[in-house]
Order: structure tokens, then sequence, then C-alpha cells
């Protein structure tokens, strides 16, 4: 505490001795779905709005001032605008980074120690990220996203979307220390640069570049030290590509390739400027991708990279396949080129369509929302958009010029499209019954691994098994062999394998994936989230 009051003291401030973050654990939580949180700043500068924009510009220092969160005050906070596209000069509504451990490094809210505020640009329903967060958190790590007004000053600033940061502390709570090093994957601006030599045009594509000045432009370093694991990230990618598993995350990165495709997210990895996401570095040696900045989701940017902005009618039957063969997107083409990662990537396209696009699912949880922020929008007095462009944003086109489509009338046609496309149509094996050896009634002999056995149907080539035995763990690989088994059906075959757990570990947590001809199918649907699981001590009884 002492330490804390020497670093506040140039200040003139008292800082009480039962700060405001030590009560703020009984709120309501800050992203629970259908909470809008109330965030009041308060900045002693009559100036405020022109020191932000001069801070903006020179990409230095913050405004020292108070906020509240839900009723809880935190002194000395750090405040600056935020955003690439979405910051305007002079602007009346820019995005706001909000640190709360700016001066006292143990200040937080609800663990969260600073708030990304976006503006909700080129977003007229102000849902994109919000309901593209909740998305993608199903398949991958995402941080997440709700509402809030903001009010400085004692007025009503605006409507924002605040999402969480992701930082060490966005890892640490989701993964504890089993991580290194985390890089965010954006140009510094959207457009050329870096020394001369360097490639041109490439932005954030996880291109190699034989100097290691020419990442300095594209990638920020946020945390630890991994220049060089980044680096070799790309080189492999170029010239071994058949080793990408092993400093790759694959499955993951194919769950972003798919979210950003089916979701039109074009201002990602998949659109022309290759950026908004993060990549962080695992114990294992793997670098795992999260999204970031969706605002532009469902359709709002409209550029791939290959030409001209598309016209509406193009974005709704987007290629599923776009940049495969792109040697500007290597991620992609590498990814794509795999026979069984183009299966697994299909997969994912399939699952997200029938988990959050089929009838009227996602319209209905739309206007629910829209519902939800309606009076704290119409009270807005520096937003983009009208009233009635709001009121229209989940099935009208708003803009003569950037043509925003309408968020729930868009996916329709897009998920239409793909549900459609002869890739997603092909039959895909399936799971007949998984069994584990038991210890047998009145056996002597206990059940020390775990023996699995798997009978599948509609011509099951190979299954894969992945297992782990902590929670932190990566997952392993083994292939289950063939076997012949009494009583199958038509169409049916027997896989079996074993795995032996190490010295003094009882549980098993696995999932299956099956491949037949031309698709593939995991077991359970829900493998990202919740898996199978098995322990000896069951086993045994």
């Amino acid at each position: 505490m002492m330490n804390a009051f020497l670093r506040l003291s140039f200040l003139g401030v008292l800082v009480s001795l039962t700060p405001g973050w030590l009560t703020a654990q009984s709120l309501k939580n800050l992203f629970e779905e259908g909470h809008i949180a109330e965030i009041n700043l308060t900045i002693r500068q009559d100036n405020w709005m022109e020191v932000l924009d001069s801070m903006k510009i020179y990409g230095e220092g913050m405004i020292v001032g108070t906020a509240e969160i839900d009723g809880v005050k935190y002194p000395n906070v750090g405040i600056r605008y935020r955003g690439q596209t979405s910051y305007t000069y002079q602007g009346k509504k820019n995005p706001f980074l909000i640190k709360l451990d700016y001066i006292h490094p143990d200040q937080h809210h609800q663990g969260y120690r600073s708030l990304n505020l976006s503006s909700a640009l080129r977003d007229p329903s102000y849902l994109r990220e919000v309901l593209g967060f909740s998305i993608a958190r199903e398949y991958m790590l995402a941080p997440q996203a709700s509402f809030c007004r903001l009010n400085i000053n004692g007025e009503y600033h605006g409507f924002y979307v605040h999402i969480e940061p992701v930082d060490p502390h966005f890892l640490e709570k989701r993964v504890g220390s089993d991580w290194s090093s985390l890089f965010k994957c954006s140009p510094k601006e959207e457009k050329d640069g870096g020394p001369a030599h360097c490639r041109k045009g490439v932005f954030a594509n996880l291109g190699f570049e034989e100097d290691p000045n020419c990442y300095l432009y594209n990638y920020t370093l946020k945390e630890g030290e991994g220049w060089q694991d980044l680096i070799e990230l790309t080189r492999i990618l170029e010239e071994e590509p058949h080793r990408i598993d092993e400093v790759l995350d694959v499955d993951a990165a194919l769950w972003m390739l798919a979210f950003n495709n089916v979701l039109a997210n074009l201002s990602s990895y998949s659109g022309r400027h290759s950026s908004n996401y993060y990549l962080y570095k695992r114990a294992d040696g793997r670098f795992v991708p999260v999204v970031w900045d969706l605002n532009l989701a469902f359709g709002s940017f409209k550029n791939t990279g290959l030409g001209s902005d598309l016209n509406a009618r193009q974005m709704e039957q987007l290629d599923p396949y776009l940049h495969a063969g792109n040697a500007m997107k290597p991620l992609i083409k590498v990814l794509l080129d795999n026979e069984l990662y183009r299966k697994m990537y299909t997969a994912h396209l399939r699952q997200m369509i029938n988990d959050h696009f089929r009838e009227d699912h996602f319209s209905e949880r739309a206007k629910s929302l829209q519902s939800l922020i309606a009076p704290a929008v119409s009270q807005e007095k520096n937003g983009y958009y009208s009233a009635e462009e709001f009121k229209k944003s989940l099935d009208k086109t708003t803009g003569s010029k950037t043509k925003i489509p309408g968020l729930s009338s868009f996916m329709a046609a897009r998920s239409a499209f793909l549900r459609k496309h002869e890739a997603l149509r092909y039959v895909t094996p399936e799971v007949v019954s998984v069994d584990l050896v038991r210890r047998a009634k009145y056996a002597n002999e206990t059940v020390d691994a775990f023996h699995i056995a798997v009978t599948t149907g509609r011509q099951t080539r190979k299954v894969y098994l992945y297992y782990r035995f902590g929670p932190h763990e990566p997952f392993r690989l083994q292939m289950l062999e063939a076997a012949p088994h009494e009583g199958l059906a038509a169409g049916q075959d027997h896989f079996k394998g074993s795995v032996s757990p190490p010295e003094g570990v009882d549980t098993l947590e696995y999932y299956l994936m099956l491949e037949g001809q031309a698709a593939v199918h995991f077991h359970p649907a829900t493998y990202r989230k919740e898996r199978l699981s098995a322990s000896l001590d069951a086993l045994n009884e």
C-alpha cells in the first residue's frame, strides 16, 4: 500500500485504504448478457478532446481521470482514444481505451484491468461484435463483449460496445501459465510500409521475410519474447508446410478461418489487410490464434484483397474456400492444400452453420438484443446513425455509399448459400457407439489403461483419437486401428486403441474425429468446449 501511495503522491491524490475494486465483485458481471454497464468518466481538462486527439496522432500518453463502473469508483485511470479506421480526428464519438491500472498496477474491476470501448463504426445495429464474439467463443479462445453507456463529465457521451482486452490477464484466466508470448497481428496503419526492401501489400499475412525488421511494421509483440518464434512460423509456412502442425494449433487456426468465412468477416486475416487477430505461443511450442475487432463482420467490410469491393450478392455468396491456392494468404493456402485439414475446415463451416444459423435462431437473438439496447441508443446525440437506421438495421441495407447489409437478412442469405454448397453436402461418417473396457465382474485384475472401442457407420476410413490427462495439456493424437467385430451392420466398421496413463493419473479426456472419403465428423460435435471423459476408478467398479 505504501508503494501505491508513493506512485500517486505526485498527483496530490489521497487513495482510499479500501479501494473500489474490492467491492466490485458483488456487482453484476461486467459481461453478463443483457447487462448494460454504466461507465462515468471524469476528466479535469476542459479541452480533453483536443488532448486525446493529440495523443492519438502522436501515439503517446494518456489523460488521467476518474472512472466509475456500475457505481464503483476508480481513481487515476488512464484514458485515450483507440482504433485505426474507427478513429476520426475531432470526431464526436471515438473509441476509447480505459486503463484502470494505469497508475495503480493492482486496480481492476472484477479482474479486468482495462476496457476497450468500440464506437460500433459501420454497424448501425450495434450487435456485430457482441454476437460475433459470442459465436466465436463456442469454438475458440475469444474475448467477451457487451454494451455500455458512456458518460463524460456528467453528460451522456454515447452508447458503446465494450470488449475484453486480449492481454496477459485474458490468457491467464483461460490457459493459466501455458503460454510464453503474445503478438497482435495488425499493420500499424492499413497501407504499405516498413523498409523499402520488404514485401509490399502483405500486411500481417504470415508471409516469410528474410529481414526481421520487416515484421515490426505488421506485428506487435505485446508480451514475452518471441520474435524468432514468429519468424520461424512464417518460414515453415513457406519452406516446410508439412511441419506446420509442429508450430501451430492447426485446428484452432481452421476454426478461425471458418469463422471469418461464415460470418463474411473480411476485416481479418481472410480479407485485404490480413489483420485483427492475435497469436499466442503455448508452452508446447505451438501458436494459437485469437480473433479480434468484429465491428465490420457480417458483410460490413467487403474487400478480399483480390480486387475492388464486392457487392451485396457477392458477399452473400462468398466462396467458402476463398484464397485457397493464394500465395498471398499462406495460412489459408497451406492448410487448405492439405486434404485432411480441408475436410476439417469444411466440417467447421458446417458445424457453425448448424449451430447458429438454422431456422430463425440468429434473427430472434438479434431482435432480443436490439430491444434491450434501443432506449439507450435512442438517447444518443453523437451516434453515427439515426434511430430509424438503427431500427431497420437487422433487415435493411444502411447507407448509400458504404451499404452496410441488414444483419439478419444478410446472414439468412449467406447461410442459405453455404448450406446448398456442394462441399458442405457430402455425407459425413457417424459414431454408432463408443465403449471402454471395464473390469470383469469378480475379476482379480484391475484395468490399468483406457481401452477404447468405436463402432462407426457410413464407410469410415480412419478414426483419430485426441486425448489428454490434464485440463491445460495439449491434446495428443493416436490413430485407432481397424479391428474385426461380430454383429456389424452393413456399412459399419470397428476401431480399437489403448492409452496408458502416467503413474498416478486416473482420468482421461478425449474426443474423436472420423474420416470418410470426402468429409470428417467430430464426436462430440461440441468438442471445443466439452469432451468425453473416463476414469480408471469408474472402470474398475
